[in-house]
């Protein structure tokens, strides 16, 4: 019945006398077709033979690409008459149709994800959640590539003999800490962090998190740089998780790398929070340049303090101790019942360590290497079970569910409920719970992070001759906004559009002097709420425009990109070759940017991309290249105006705002996109356009609230199920 629908709908838009023949084909011919056809089509998009083709339908991307541009307002191109918009209309809206009646009657493919380790991310969560202590262990190992946007893609996952090795050092450096044992003391080691290369530099405090290698002392050591007036006094402390461990005043003598140290601080193992701060004392008045601390310095541990391992809840001279031990650890880092052989050989390699080096201490760290080693410990692997879509074992799904939310391996509730049998059916409830816990913040930092890209406010670095008021505290404070606002969103359930408008934020004191809002004291955030006329969104966050900016100055190509791929889904293509970019640094007399814009788009092949792109950056041009609200640029007063392709004008950021947000369904659209990405590890392809659709279908029925994107995203056939490997008949059938 399924394959008889798909027939007819392929075929009906040319044998009836409706809209396609009445206006889509006559539109194409009259307005597309002159560009589109022949031996070079422009796009390589060949209109005559889409009309031709009594199958037409099936080429979905094209069509798809066809309503996109007509709808966006990019085609015909500018510069040719432009189209009747009832017809126009017409013709998008027969497209949209056409497409959701064959996705209502065409199963959906739930695609196939690649076997892939965990990232960097993942792995340190589930360390911490698996052995209960906070130790970094990602520290060490490289930064994992991108792919569709995101970090946790399996195709790009890969590894080789480098990482493995890292892999194998990480686990023993992991098992010492687990397992301390007091006949091989740690050696104590130097670790300096230098305020430039943390992105701290020329602060009054410095703020880092280290994970300390085991329970002892250590020397904190913190120092200053710079030549202050003969006699000048400041105060110079150390904090560790808030307790002051060091404060002395020092007597500056036009000297440099002057220092306060804390000595045999105790500290237990696991990451601690380590603050420094300087303060210039009034008695004498301080003169010269401002001063500034250069680095923050932990040495140790200098004694390692006796401390009994919490993982081992008994010693190896009772009956079955390691089997108690081991046989909950695998299954909670393997997300998984562990088979009677797998234990066997834990037990066995234990057996043989603790014979060989006479400690059980010794021989459990060498089993939890093994453990965290393992490729069902490194890897997520999703089992083919026969061939095309089948659902996710209840098992597989409590993998997906939890790196989805927590960045993490499952806890015992979800483990309980999958080997029951009983995840799938109390899916909802689940996720509610997952949301509503601390572990949460993962799916915050880490989606959030990627998405909105401020994760890259750690790397930027703004030039500091032209934005001497950004710091990396600063940059710390924009992030923090933005995450706020989208774990709030996220938690009360308030609808996705407010991503583009919403009328409040989160402000301390440092982030509101840079915005110019008044009366915010403290260091502490606070929601605060905005009259829209300069700020609301995520839009007018310093982070995004920070992110999207160059250095030097603003980028309305980079925001106008960023907008079209973020807010969107409808990224440019790449520039062509050879197009010479504007001064990193304009010259007086060159003008406002974007007079310097417009002579660059005379250039016919930039033109078509930056008509797309150029208006929404130029509505964005009242904020400078870190966020600030300005109204002249280059002496030049702005005008934030523009016209977009589909005729829109807009005159304020808030106008523009207000436009985007008139076209909620594509914002939607283009979310669910990133989160089924996200969610499942995988590029969207052409078959998961069905997917999509019925997604923001969902959000859309449900007001548009975030937790029915969420729910949704879980409901959905790319999430519960996947497709198993076709063989070829080379390969041999299953």
């Amino acid at each position: 019945m399924t394959r008889f629908v798909l027939s007819l709908l392929l075929v009906t838009p040319l044998l009836a006398a409706d809209p396609y023949q009445d206006t889509v084909a006559p539109f194409l011919r009259a307005q597309c077709q002159t560009c589109h056809s022949g031996a070079k089509p422009a796009g390589g998009l060949a209109i005559d033979t889409l009309l031709k083709d009594p199958n037409t339908l099936r080429k979905r991307e094209h069509w798809e690409r066809i309503a996109q541009r007509i709808a966006a307002g990019e085609m015909p191109p500018k510069g040719t008459p432009r189209p009747d918009p009832t017809q126009a209309r017409t013709v998008t809206s027969w497209i949209e149709s056409a497409y959701d009646a064959l996705d209502r009657n065409t199963p959906i493919d739930p695609g196939r994800v690649t076997a892939r380790r965990l990232n960097r991310f993942e792995y340190a969560n589930s360390v911490r959640d698996l052995l209960g202590i906070d130790l970094d262990p990602a520290a060490d190992l490289p930064p994992d590539p991108y792919g569709y946007g995101f970090d946790n893609i399996g195709d790009v996952l890969s590894i080789n003999a480098a990482l493995t090795e890292q892999y194998l050092k990480t686990a023993e450096r992991i098992s010492r800490t687990v397992i301390p044992i007091a006949a091989d003391p740690e050696k104590p080691v130097m670790l300096r962090y230098l305020a430039e290369r943390i992105g701290q530099d020329r602060q009054l405090r410095l703020v880092i998190d280290h994970a300390f290698p085991a329970d002892g002392e250590y020397t904190l050591r913190a120092a200053f740089y710079q030549a202050l007036k003969d006699g000048t006094h400041a105060r110079m402390r150390i904090f560790v998780d808030g307790r002051p461990v060091a404060d002395d005043v020092l007597k500056f003598y036009y000297q440099i790398d002057r220092a306060v140290e804390g000595r045999a601080i105790p500290i237990p193992a696991g990451k601690h929070r380590v603050e420094a701060t300087i303060e210039v004392l009034p008695d004498p008045p301080y003169k010269g340049s401002p001063p500034y601390l250069e680095y923050l310095q932990i040495y140790g541990p200098l004694k390692v303090t006796p401390t009994k391992s919490k993982l081992l809840t008994c010693d190896g001279t009772q009956p079955d101790c390691a089997r108690s031990i081991l046989a909950p650890l695998a299954r909670r880092a393997w997300r998984r019942p562990v088979t009677a052989a797998e234990l066997d050989t834990l037990l066995s390699l234990t057996h043989k360590e603790h014979k060989r080096t006479g400690s059980f201490e010794q021989a459990m760290r060498t089993s939890l290497q093994a453990i965290l080693i393992s490729p069902h410990f490194l890897y997520r692997i999703e089992r083919d079970r026969g061939t095309g879509p089948q659902p996710l074992t209840d098992l597989e799904l409590a993998t997906r569910l939890s790196y989805f939310l927590w960045s993490s391996l499952p806890d015992d509730a979800l483990l309980n409920l999958a080997e029951k049998g009983q995840l799938r059916a109390n899916l909802g409830n689940q996720a509610r719970r997952m949301l509503a816990d601390p572990r949460s913040a993962a799916f915050v930092e880490s989606f959030a992070g990627q998405w909105l890209q401020t994760r890259n406010l750690t790397v930027l670095k703004p030039d500091p001759t032209l934005f001497p008021t950004f710091t990396g505290e600063l940059a710390a404070d924009m992030r923090t906004e933005t995450h706020l606002f989208f774990a709030t969103l996220l938690k009360q359930n308030r609808p996705i559009t407010d991503f583009l408008d919403a009328p409040f934020t989160f402000l301390n004191e440092r982030l509101a002097k840079h915005y110019g809002i008044p009366n915010i004291t403290g260091p502490e955030f606070r929601r605060v709420d905005l009259d829209g006329t300069q700020r609301s969104g995520v839009l007018t966050h310093a982070s995004v425009l920070t992110v999207s900016s160059y250095p030097t100055r603003t980028s309305p190509v980079i925001r106008g990109k960023w907008v079209l791929e973020n807010l969107l889904n409808q990224p440019p293509p790449p520039p062509p070759p050879n197009v010479p970019g504007l001064a990193d640094k304009p010259e007086p007399s060159a003008g406002s940017l974007r007079q310097q814009l417009e002579k660059h788009r005379t250039n016919a092949a930039c033109a078509a991309c930056h008509a797309r792109m150029d208006p929404l950056g130029f509505g964005l041009e009242n904020y400078d290249a870190i966020g600030r609200w300005r109204t002249r640029d280059n002496g030049v007063p702005i005008d934030p105006s523009g016209t977009l392709p589909d005729g829109k004008t807009f005159a304020t950021p808030a106008h523009l705002k207000t436009i985007l947000k008139g076209d909620a369904d594509t914002f939607t659209r283009a979310l669910a996109e990133k989160m089924l990405t996200y969610a499942t590890g995988r590029g969207m392809e052409l078959a998961d356009r069905a997917a999509i659709r019925r997604l923001a279908a969902h959000v859309r029925d449900n007001d548009y609230r975030f937790q029915a994107l969420i729910l949704g995203t879980l409901e959905s056939q790319p999430f519960l199920s996947r497709n198993a490997r076709v063989q070829s008949d080379k390969e041999g059938k299953p």
